[in-house]
């Protein structure tokens, strides 16, 4: 929101410096936390540093051809191979020991490794891409350049102050994006309020005796599943697009209904697990990548407010986890408890 609402106009270069610091100090704040509220605090911080990183990047992305979304998702899908993946290792490191040292050194560890990534987030955006050239009359290539004052706006500025105008120009900018983008918006919350809730029940579909043992450990295992099916989805988009991306979000609310059922009835035979976790990643990544294809393509959101509406719609990304983790505890704690 604050992407959105008031830093449009700095230039990318600072917002990513900044972003790369909030990165840098919750990824070290959590890796040497000292008690449970100070971690809670700097994974605060590094949820925020991703939410802020993807709104500028995908701002950035109108800058370049609307396909180039492709790489920027798969790559976010990459990630959560990357981390999965780490979390299994480190895992199968531990093993079923009991030695509360020991995970706690690996998994300072675990966070410690994340940080080089840090580096290359800032030599990808300062040395290897460089936005394309162009004379649009908008200077899409400078976000402080402003569009003169229409007729419209000079008449509102005419006998008020500038203030004034700022605000009632912004409040009016979000009402006419958001009826642009409300679409997309509530389905991206949708289909994220759902997965989540299916990804969570993964930990609660087999008998408690099934979890904390082998390698990897079962719900371990479901995540990267699912991290895989989001990692393939989200580098979909220069194949075939989908622009009815409400049937993704009917196809996962139907997944997260069977997945809740499982976790009271278990009936989904264990090796069936894997496939439906995949499928749960693919429709959620698909969702995701097709939705912002749309966002930077058409030519039904205007270019000089292009970025506005991707930071609208990259909002509802969080709703929609706050949602999806809400209900999951509320199910936990009542009519799932003794599941």
């Amino acid at each position: 929101a604050i992407n959105g609402l008031f830093l449009l106009k700095v230039p990318y270069w600072i917002r990513y410096v900044v972003n790369a610091m909030l990165m840098i100090i919750g990824l070290i704040g959590v890796a040497f936390a000292f008690d449970f509220w100070f971690a809670l605090v700097c994974i605060v911080v590094v949820g925020s540093s991703a939410a802020f990183g993807e709104n500028v990047a995908l701002g950035y992305l109108r800058l370049f051809p609307s396909k180039c979304v492709n790489a920027w998702s798969s790559g976010t899908g990459m990630a959560g191979v990357l981390g999965s993946a780490i979390y299994i290792i480190f895992g199968c490191s531990i093993g079923e020991s009991n030695d509360k040292s020991q995970l706690k050194t690996l998994t300072k560890y675990a966070f410690l490794l994340t940080l080089p990534a840090v580096a290359v987030y800032l030599i990808a955006y300062f040395v290897i891409i460089k936005a394309p050239k162009t004379d649009d009359t908008f200077h899409r290539g400078d976000p402080s350049i402003q569009k003169p004052l229409n007729e419209e706006e000079r008449s509102l500025l005419h006998g008020s102050d500038e203030g004034a105008l700022t605000v009632e120009s912004t409040l009016h900018r979000l009402r006419r994006c958001w009826g642009l983008v409300w679409w997309l918006s509530l389905n991206l919350c949708a289909v994220y309020l759902f997965e989540y809730v299916a990804q969570g029940c993964a930990s609660k579909v087999r008998p408690a005796s099934e979890y904390n043992k082998g390698c990897p450990e079962l719900f371990a295992a479901l995540s990267f599943c699912y991290q895989a099916g989001v990692f393939v989805s989200r580098s979909s988009v220069q194949l075939f697009q989908i622009k009815r991306v409400e049937v993704l979000s009917v196809l996962q609310f139907l997944n997260m209904v069977l997945w809740i059922f499982d976790v009271h009835y278990k009936f989904i035979p264990v090796y069936l697990l894997p496939a439906l976790m995949i499928y749960v990643g693919l429709l959620g990544g698909a969702s995701y990548v097709n939705i912002f294809y749309l966002l930077l393509h058409e030519d039904k959101y205007p270019e000089e407010d292009r970025e506005f509406c991707i930071n609208i719609v990259s909002l509802f990304i969080t709703g929609g986890i706050v949602l999806g983790t809400a209900l999951e505890t509320v199910l936990f704690n009542t009519v799932l408890e003794s599941d």
